[in-house]
């Protein structure tokens, strides 16, 4: 009884249809025409599946470069032949000097000084044949690091022009709608409507029932002195009577109630008797009897 006078007396505002964005989205999904992205990823399946086929007969990504140990060595070779081709005419121009030198000095070949001073000369060009050679093993490295350097370069740039196409084309793709994410879409969309249907219902529902309570608590706090009589909640109204001043008497039941009642109707007795009739906080009429029979 309580929900249905709730109901009367509109209890419960949540929407409980589909909302007009919702039914717009709905509309603009289900005239989508998907064909040529669903073709597209048609052709992008069957160009997966043929390179699967070949992945054998086909270079992959380079995950590993080394540098050249030939470069290396070509460079190692190189420079130490660069030095020794500038140092070979400086140590014979240097004994031709030392010679003549000890010579004038009166020290014969194969005298202990005579033996000294050539050991000494002979020490000196070792140690930059020495230099020469670590020279070239530095150059050798420096080869070596640059090769690898340039095979790393080579290797990410295969491995980017592998991904060039397929990026591209991704992103001309990313803002269309294949027929999956349409139908993905149109799901979520009814889903959420429905969902949100289903949960202003219920709301709607207890709504109705906590006004149709405060209602009835209302009424039975004012029956001591006046009796809800409004119209508005009563059904299967007939005139059974009339009182000695004219407002006539009447058989009904409350909406939601199957016991028949008989009164007055509060409408009619504010017509003839407006101080016998009170309006409560929900705005519905009642009548205090006594004032109105007067």
């Amino acid at each position: 009884m309580s929900k249905s006078i709730g109901k009367l007396l509109g209890g419960g505002g949540a929407s409980t249809s589909m909302y007009g964005s919702e039914r717009d989205y709905l509309n603009y999904l289900n005239k989508k025409d998907t064909s040529l992205i669903d073709n597209t990823l048609n052709n992008f399946n069957q160009s997966a599946y043929n390179l699967s086929q070949t992945l054998n007969n086909r270079p992959d990504y380079v995950y590993s470069v080394d540098g050249s140990d030939a470069a290396r060595q070509r460079a190692e070779n190189a420079t130490y032949n660069s030095y020794v081709s500038k140092l070979t005419p400086q140590f014979e121009q240097q004994q031709r000097q030392l010679e003549t030198r000890l010579q004038n000095q009166g020290l014969s070949v194969g005298s202990e000084a005579y033996q000294n001073a050539m050991n000494s000369m002979y020490r000196q060009q070792n140690e930059a044949l020495n230099q020469a050679s670590y020279n070239s093993v530095l150059q050798g490295q420096q080869a070596f690091s640059s090769s690898l350097s340039n095979a790393i370069s080579a290797g990410n740039f295969s491995n980017a022009a592998r991904q060039y196409p397929i990026n591209e084309i991704l992103q001309l793709m990313s803002r269309s709608m294949s027929g999956d994410d349409v139908a993905l879409a149109k799901y979520q969309t009814q889903f959420g409507a429905d969902s949100r249907i289903a949960q202003n219902k219920a709301a709607n529902s207890a709504s109705q029932y906590g006004i149709g309570n405060q209602f009835l608590s209302s009424a039975a706090s004012a029956a001591a002195m006046a009796m809800l009589s409004d119209a508005r909640v009563k059904e299967n109204i007939y005139p059974v009577g009339r009182l000695d001043n004219g407002l006539t008497v009447y058989l009904f039941n409350y909406i939601g109630e199957d016991i028949p009642q008989i009164g007055l109707i509060a409408q009619e007795v504010a017509e003839y008797r407006p101080e016998a009739v009170l309006q409560d906080e929900y705005g519905l009429l009642h009548v205090n009897y006594a004032l109105a029979a007067a």
